[in-house]
């Protein structure tokens, strides 16, 4: 299998992504970001295991849907990369992430579920579901290396955009790269929102006729925030979508 040519617009804008994401405060060292090539379905982009804050566009490899690279590489890789080959099969989300934002760690634990109690939160749905590796895996090391625990994550998350790894992080996914940018910012807010009302007394969680009214946002939503981010973090300005 050959490698594609490199989408440069794209690599220049997950790194954009990447660095919004550290500045934003919801990416972590371990975190990475993946998409879908524009032009071959089989194949994604995903950087290698680099600090997420001197990431480059040179970082970013092209990957087949086994998890290998499709070019040499000379540094190390993610273990986890297996995530994105499961969650990017889904032919309808283009981008994934799995991070370990502070704000979502506690809801990660098993004691209080991840609810939506936001217009902005209202994605994520009645209640983010919580994978369990020792479910169908018993004792592991706490990091997903193989395909079967990323097949099943992917299962857990089903059509939803966000679900929550037992004492790990969180794995988000968009339709593209700056939905899904959107989302995990939101994603974080919404667990940091819930947390501090929470510890002001009772909370009300968005009713589902609620969460369907305003369940998605529009492409202008996405692009106003990708526009806010880039002229916040990086100076920029929004470009074209990719």
């Amino acid at each position: 299998m050959t490698a594609p040519p490199r989408p440069e617009a794209l690599l220049a804008d997950m790194v954009t992504a990447t660095h919004i994401l550290i500045a934003e405060g919801v990416l972590d060292v371990f975190g990475h970001i993946a998409v879908r090539d524009p032009d071959r379905a089989d194949v994604f982009w995903h950087p290698r295991a680099v600090a997420p804050a001197r990431l480059c566009a040179e970082d970013i490899l092209p990957f087949s849907f086994d998890g290998q690279p499709l070019v040499a590489a000379d540094t190390p890789l993610y273990s986890e990369r297996v995530l994105h080959c499961a969650l990017l099969a889904d032919p309808s989300k283009g981008a994934s992430l799995h991070y370990h934002a502070a704000s979502l760690m506690p809801y990660c634990m098993g004691g209080r579920a991840l609810v939506a109690i936001s217009q902005t939160g209202a994605w994520i749905g009645e209640q983010v579901p919580l994978w369990d590796s020792r479910t169908a895996f018993g004792d592991t090391p706490m990091l997903v290396t193989d395909h079967a625990q990323a097949q099943d994550i992917a299962t857990a998350l089903g059509p939803g955009h966000l679900a929550l790894m037992r004492g790990h992080g969180a794995v988000v996914t968009g339709h593209d790269l700056r939905d899904l940018t959107f989302r995990a910012i939101h994603a974080a807010r919404e667990a940091d929102t819930l947390t501090k009302a929470a510890a002001l007394g009772p909370v009300t969680p968005l009713s589902p006729g609620e969460i369907a009214l305003a369940g998605s946002f529009s492409p202008a939503a996405v692009a106003r925030g990708w526009d806010h981010w880039t002229a916040l973090h990086t100076g920029g300005a929004e470009g074209p979508e990719t």
